[in-house]
């Protein structure tokens, strides 16, 4: 376990910049995720031009990151946007229900296609 990275949410607890109740859930999440890390595994977003096949984003994050990272993500700024245009997709909702199932998803508009998976 990264005793530093335990460090940083009591920290942030300590600062005020969360609650005592989101520090408490970070902690939840870190310690449940930290047994998934041991397996390995990232967190994969690809982003597609439809029109000419050029991958114009390859995001990899180690699964326990991309949880964590996932935590901070607020309701209001939940929805993709692909190109500019708002699809109607909670990007929490997504990363976790991807995590939890390791199956891919892929999110489709007239030029781009966004896959999200998880490697292992």
């Amino acid at each position: 376990m990264d005793r530093e990275e335990v460090l940083k949410i009591l920290k942030l607890v300590a600062d005020g910049k969360v609650s005592p109740e989101q520090g408490r859930d970070l902690l939840e999440e870190f310690f449940e995720s930290y047994e998934e890390a041991k397996s390995g595994g990232k967190f994969t977003i690809e982003v597609v031009d439809n029109f000419t096949g050029k991958v114009e984003a390859n995001i990899k994050l180690p699964v326990r990151l991309a949880r964590f990272v996932g935590n901070f993500v607020k309701e209001k700024d939940a929805n993709f946007r692909i190109g500019g245009r708002v699809v109607d997709y909670n990007l929490k909702e997504v990363l976790e229900e991807v995590i939890k199932t390791r199956e891919s998803v892929e999110i489709e508009t007239e030029d781009k296609r966004v896959t999200i998976k998880v490697e292992d």
